[in-house]
């Protein structure tokens, strides 16, 4: 069988449910820009000198993909434009499972959080009606494999993109990010304490400004969400916080104590 793969991440959890890999496929056009197709390619390397699998490369060759797609560039996520990127990549992967004798292929695009399952097994469908070639359905996204494999990429330090690939999704999320942001910003106004910064490296609470933060401590903190927070050994207890990794409702902080 041959595997399309779609990035690094998404190839540990089919690893996991299949058990064993000969054969993947990087065939992803849509990736923008170049260094980012390289990264996630060299990302795939990484896995293939881990678990011996050989990888079959494609040209690097955007314009198929914008050719395509034309007419569609606005349409958001898991539309037709993402259908028929769908479509481009797994009919690709069939023709070459054809070409090096491989009678079935898959996908990777299963163990994605941000795609329609059933409608990436439908479109594979589609593409051995067409091709010949059997589709094997997978939801590499489900079962305790994922959750297996979510440790491993973590004690890995494999690299985990940010939005799906192409040029599109990018600025996509980099709208829902800007919108967060404002909603931030607006938030911090609300309650009086706009002067300090969002996403900070390091927060240091003294007695200074505690008294400010004191009875609005976790939604400030889940605001402007810091990497790490400094703040003194009684003025911890106070807060109730440990030396090292906190959870602040849903947000994970750092934590450092000053004597």
């Amino acid at each position: 069988m041959l595997l399309h793969v779609c990035c690094a991440p998404d190839l540990v959890p089919a690893y996991f449910h299949l058990g064993k890999i000969e054969n993947v496929y990087f065939y992803n056009p849509n990736i923008y820009p170049k260094e980012e197709y390289e990264k996630r390619l060299k990302e795939v390397y990484k896995l293939s000198y881990v678990w011996g699998f050989n990888i079959v490369e494609s040209e690097y060759n955007p314009n198929v993909f914008y050719k395509l797609i034309k007419g569609y560039e606005h349409l958001g996520e898991n539309s037709t434009r993402c259908e028929k990127c769908i479509f481009l990549r797994l009919y690709k992967t069939a023709l070459k499972a054809k070409e090096i004798g491989e009678n079935e292929f898959t996908t990777t695009l299963t163990a994605s959080p941000r795609k329609n399952l059933d409608k990436i097994n439908k479109i594979g469908k589609i593409v051995e009606k067409e091709t010949g070639i059997k589709y094997v359905e997978s939801f590499f996204r489900k079962g305790k494999e994922y959750q297996k494999s979510l440790k491993f990429i973590k004690e890995r330090k494999i690299y985990r993109q940010s939005y799906c690939g192409c040029i599109f999704s990018l600025n996509e999320v980099e709208k829902i990010k800007q919108e967060k942001l404002k909603e931030r910003k607006a938030k911090l106004e609300k309650i009086g304490l706009s002067k300090y910064e969002l996403d900070p490296e390091i927060l240091i609470i003294t007695e200074e400004n505690f008294s400010e933060i004191e009875n609005i401590f976790t939604d400030f903190i889940e605001i402007i969400k810091p990497k790490m927070l400094i703040v003194k050994n009684d003025i911890g207890k106070k807060l109730k916080l440990k030396e090292g990794w906190n959870k602040i409702n849903k947000y994970n902080l750092k934590v450092k104590f000053l004597t």
